[in-house]
């Protein structure tokens, strides 16, 4: 090998300066993929919650990536097609530019990269089995590469139309001119992409023109919007990028353990469906016109039910409905950042968390709102009922919050807010649908919580509602109390509540924190949902520019494509914590759709 090509191998395998701020998601419903100015760095296979073949997110050079990048100087823009969820790359330098629209085909755990260069450029393609953990054999066929996992059948295989010379295993120098990579993934390679089926899977040009028809026509049902159009269909595309398609389960976020802070222990695996953060996704769903979508979520919901126990046993589920799986830490990869421990799996699967039937039944109530559609509540109302015996007999209990604050138990205020919203919204549809009895009996319930949480939960010393019921701190959750209708936006204990949430969780800009303090040290880094909820309640309060002023400081914390990780770094502006996050994307549509229609927050009773 010359020193020249040495040279070349040793720029494909070094970092492009870059931010965070450059990720780009890309998703088939099936599994996910990110990538950074040309590098893939993050693919579970086959699904989005399977171990990812590609982890360079976790480590620079273990996690395995695969790479496009012109030889030496290099400039890179990174954008969406319009309204699709179809990358391009476009480098550029003194010798000429190199062009690559990158994105999923539909049903497929793979990767698709069309190119068109008028320069040489270098193809690095490092698949890693396992999360980084197990080494490929490397086989070369005619037109293309096999990676074999020696321990099992499974393999990473990928079709290259275009003029090549290998340079060492996965490394090519890619000749000027049109071409494309068509990268799959096989849990057995003797039906891949290689075997005697590969006829049947799609040409990448043909696969790209429906790709971006594909998600252009998802964008078709959503309400029309007269601001913030372009961060509203954005946040659409991830929502529905974050649906499991085959089961309707929809997914926290599409990565494993980036760290909430950076060199801290906050590294969470969110590739699972919550039953929280599903609710919100609903709500937000049905507001904008996707009834489909939602009901398919709700399917999903309804799927892992019990009416003989706690109505959600988990707080979270696998996108199939099964147990995910526990909690792991994986040694063998430095972390995003050198964030450790990196972990897989999340233990939060065993909390019991008391505030989730509330979120999933006033999702059900806004559907119905918002659709009439009676038989689908009268169908599902078992689950409606079991969710209400359930809270009965439960909502004196201690509980964890929304924060999954670990080994913390206690009487959350927003808990039992959320509570009293499960039995409130239940009595609307049992009277809307002529259950009488039950909605009387419910009424009473309703009115019990209310009376505790008013006893306990506002704190004469303060003049504020608190976090729970034995603090007389407060947290951002004590914002939803006016969206879900529990005391008006402007009743003088709220509004004395939201000064204290200003003066001591509000930082530069108008980002917000969840709270101060937990278990595990201070939070120092904004959550990007709260900027969504402040501004709910600003429109509720009839302050629309200051509802304006949150929505745009939220706005221009986005990554330049627009997306939200879970939180914010005020200073450097980097997403942090998992990515892209669907608490943010979901509030933020909820939001967009109260600001353009404010009859969708005028709830009424039926």
């Amino acid at each position: 090998m010359s020193s020249g090509n040495s040279q070349i191998i040793k720029q494909a395998h070094a970092l492009a300066e870059s931010t965070d701020r450059k990720r780009v998601f890309l998703s088939n419903g099936i599994t996910s993929a990110i990538e950074n100015e040309g590098r893939i760095e993050w693919f579970p296979c086959p699904k989005f919650d399977s171990p990812s073949i590609f982890s360079g997110i976790l480590d620079d050079r273990k996690g395995g990536y695969f790479a496009i990048r012109p030889e030496g100087r290099y400039s890179v823009k990174t954008a969406y097609v319009e309204d699709t969820l179809v990358a391009e790359n476009f480098f550029s330098t003194s010798k000429g530019s190199l062009s690559m629209h990158d994105f999923m085909p539909l049903s497929l755990p793979a990767i698709m990269r069309v190119y068109e260069s008028r320069i040489p450029f270098i193809a690095d393609i490092q698949p890693m089995f396992n999360y980084g953990m197990i080494n490929p054999s490397v086989e070369y066929v005619e037109d293309g590469i096999s990676f074999r996992n020696n321990g099992s059948n499974e393999g990473v295989e990928i079709s290259i139309n275009g003029e090549y010379e290998v340079l060492s295993d996965g490394t090519l120098e890619m000749q000027p001119g049109h071409g494309n990579f068509f990268l799959m993934y096989s849990k057995d390679l003797r039906y891949g992409l290689f075997s005697n089926k590969s006829f049947v899977f799609p040409d990448p040009y043909d696969s790209l023109h429906k790709t971006i028809n594909y998600w252009r026509n998802q964008l078709r049902p959503a309400k029309k919007v007269s601001k913030y159009a372009q961060a509203y269909k954005m946040s659409i595309l991830v929502a529905l990028g974050l649906i499991y398609q085959p089961s309707g389960a929809i997914i926290a976020a599409p990565t494993a353990s980036l760290p909430e802070i950076i060199g801290d222990t906050r590294n969470w695996d969110y590739r699972y469906m919550w039953i929280r953060d599903g609710a919100y996704a609903a709500e937000a769903l049905t507001k904008i016109g996707y009834a489909t979508e939602t009901k398919r979520i709700f399917d999903f919901m309804f799927s892992v039910t019990d009416p003989s126990s706690k109505t959600f046993d988990h707080p979270l589920y696998s996108i199939d409905g099964t147990a995910p799986r526990p909690e792991e830490n994986i040694g063998w990869l430095s972390g995003s950042h050198k964030s450790k421990p990196i972990r897989i799996g999340n233990g939060a699967y065993m909390q019991v968390q008391m505030d989730v039937e509330g979120a999933f039944i006033d999702a059900l109530y806004t559907y119905l709102n918002m659709t009439n559609e009676k038989s689908y509540i009268i169908n599902h109302w078992w689950v409606i009922e079991a969710a209400i015996e359930w809270v009965g007999r439960s909502w004196t209990f201690p509980s964890t919050s929304l924060w999954e604050e670990r080994e913390t138990l206690a009487h959350f205020v927003n808990t039992k807010v959320m509570q009293w919203v499960a039995v409130d919204r239940a009595c609307r549809m049992a009277r809307s649908i002529g259950q009488a009895q039950e909605a009387k009996d419910w009424s009473i319930l309703a009115d019990m919580i209310r009376h505790d949480i008013m006893l306990h939960g506002y704190s004469n010393e303060t003049k504020s509602f608190v976090k729970s019921y034995d603090s007389q701190e407060v947290d951002a959750a004590l914002l939803v109390m006016p969206l879900y209708g529990f005391i008006d936006a402007k009743d003088p204990k709220f509004l004395s509540t939201l000064r204290r949430i200003e003066v001591e969780l509000l930082i530069s800009n108008g980002l917000m924190l969840r709270y101060k303090n937990d278990a595990l040290g201070s939070v120092q880094h904004p959550f990007t949902l709260l900027n969504t909820w402040l501004a709910r309640v600003y429109l509720r309060m009839g302050e629309r520019r200051m509802a304006e002023r949150v929505i745009d400081s939220m706005l221009r914390y986005a990554t330049d494509m627009l997306l939200f990780g879970e939180h914010v770094d005020a200073k450097t502006r980097e997403p942090l914590g998992n990515f892209p996050q669907l608490f943010p994307h979901a509030g933020l549509l909820t939001t967009i759709a109260e600001y353009d229609d404010p009859t969708l927050y005028s709830r009424r009773e039926d």
